[in-house]
């Protein structure tokens, strides 16, 4: 995911900040320093980057280390502040109307058709806020943007409009108007075309698409991969079109990032959702305290139990916590388990979540390809060997699973040991837990 580089730098410079009692300017600006470097290095806006730095320093300077915190906790907890402050302070959440015109606009490939959609998944699947969404193809210039949104759309299940060949787009968008009226359908999402770069024929046609449809929102999709640019670009479309908020897209890739999400400082455009991968449910409200959580290696623990609470039964979820801590834990909870970690996004996006837990996208790929062989190997089992893994023992049985499965002898000695130590640590976890203590953790508190 994202930000993988300006956490690393972040945590290593943080860590260098060793001071008793009372932090100095002295010592503060040895910190700020290699910040400004590894915030630049991340693509964060040069203006945005000082007046964080002014912001730090002034918070930092003076502060005196309690007995019971290290400097870099006291500066952490500063930077934290700072930083939810450049991502956007609070988070935009959807402003509901029994009828919504939605617009999508920005640069050609940046996400905007898939983002269409998406938004149109969240809103009605997740959200439950609308019935009957409808997605209009607007992009009469790129050939498979037609294709593309019809073929989306209709595996949704949702509403399509387009008129194919047709280049007329102020034909297409009234057409469209007058379908949704017919239709009932209580959202519409424009999908317009996009530019390699802006220029006054793309801005009038987005204009008058404005004029005609009157939209109740306008967002601006910002490609997670874009350098310094985008922020002069999200500044064009917003002088031109009146922005109400902005998505930024690719935010599963290896990019760097720190220009997408200098927007909200730089140009007063709020981000609203970020696109976390391909599946059309990788869509996220933006919450900038979460994100900065995030960043600083800190974990994100609300936006874990919300993924969780979107693939799990509670009542089962429950009755397999109380069968984890008593050690009865078996293979067939295991599977379970792996099915429904899977729901939930690519394994490093999750444990980049969890608090002092962090993969990289090699260790991630590598954990994945891990669970999907544990899976095909406890698909070959029978009931009985699921229930009691002693019998795994028997050689018979190994090698019927072995040819079943189709893998080797190796991975399910491998799956065996670690679900025995998995499940010797999750007995002595809720040994702790029934005794009203926490586990060792490692969390850092503020």
């Amino acid at each position: 995911m994202s930000f993988n580089f300006l956490q690393n730098k972040l945590e290593k410079t943080i860590k260098k900040v060793s001071s008793k009692g009372m932090l100095s300017e002295e010592n503060i600006n040895n910190v700020l320093s290699e910040l400004k470097i590894n915030l630049l290095e991340s693509d964060v806006n040069l203006k945005v980057v000082n007046n964080f730095l002014d912001q730090v320093k002034e918070k930092a300077t003076g502060l005196v280390v309690s007995s019971d915190r290290t400097s870099s906790q006291e500066v952490l907890k500063v930077i934290n502040k700072e930083l939810i402050n450049v991502f956007g302070k609070e988070t935009k959440k959807w402003n509901y109307r029994p009828h919504s015109v939605v617009m999508f606009v920005g640069l050609q490939g940046s996400g905007k058709t898939t983002s269409t959609v998406k938004l149109a998944n969240y809103l009605s699947n997740k959200e439950k806020k609308y019935k009957k969404p409808l997605l209009v193809a607007l992009d009469v210039y790129r050939p498979a943007a037609y294709n593309q949104l019809e073929t989306l759309s209709k595996r949704q299940s949702f509403d399509f409009f387009g008129i194919k060949d047709e280049k007329n787009v102020n034909k297409i968008l009234n057409e469209a108007i007058k379908f949704s009226s017919d239709n009932g359908n209580d959202l519409i999402i424009l999908d317009t075309a996009g530019r390699l770069q802006t220029d006054e024929v793309l801005m009038n046609e987005l204009k008058e698409i404005k004029k005609i449809a009157s939209p109740t929102e306008i967002i601006f999709t910002a490609d997670g991969m874009a350098g310094q640019e985008i922020l002069n670009v999200a500044e064009t479309f917003n002088e031109n079109l009146k922005l109400t908020s902005a998505i930024i897209t690719k935010m599963d890739s290896s990019a760097k990032g720190g220009a997408s999400l200098s927007i909200a400082s730089s140009t007063n455009i709020p981000i609203q959702f970020i696109g976390t991968g391909e599946k059309i449910s990788n869509i996220e409200l933006f919450h900038p305290d979460r994100m900065v959580s995030r960043i600083l290696g800190l974990g994100d623990i609300e936006t874990l139990t919300e993924k969780a609470m979107e693939v799990t039964d509670e009542k089962k979820t429950e009755k397999m916590m109380r069968k984890m801590m008593d050690g009865k834990f078996d293979l067939d909870d295991l599977l379970t388990t792996i099915s429904q970690v899977s729901k939930m996004g690519s394994f490093s996006s999750i444990t980049r979540l969890i608090p002092g837990m962090k993969l990289n996208e090699k260790q991630g790929n590598f954990a994945e390809s891990r669970m999907k062989v544990y899976k095909y190997l406890i698909d070959s089992m029978t009931e009985k060997e699921k229930k009691t893994p002693a019998l795994l023992n028997h050689p018979k049985r190994k090698n019927r699973i072995l040819k079943g499965s189709g893998r080797s002898a190796q991975e399910l000695n491998s799956l065996v040991h670690e679900f025995d130590k998995m499940k010797k640590q999750m007995k002595e976890m809720g040994k702790y837990i029934k005794m009203g203590k926490l586990p060792n953790l490692n969390n850092l508190r503020f």
